[in-house]
């Protein structure tokens, strides 16, 4: 089963950015936006539905 991850790689480069943190590129801190809030929701069900899938499968 392969475990769409787009959401999360995304929402993880946000993190960083928002965080200042070099590794998503940005030199000092910002406050997220409502996209930011929307794509880590999503990810986050990524996340819980690939580990009900993979509970299932065991």
């Amino acid at each position: 089963m392969r475990v769409a991850t787009d959401y999360i790689r995304h929402a993880a480069r946000a993190a960083h950015k928002y965080a200042g943190d070099p590794i998503g590129g940005a030199s000092h801190p910002q406050a997220p936006d409502p996209e930011f809030y929307r794509t880590l929701a999503k990810a986050l069900e990524e996340i819980a539905a690939g580990m009900e899938a993979l509970g299932k499968e065991e």
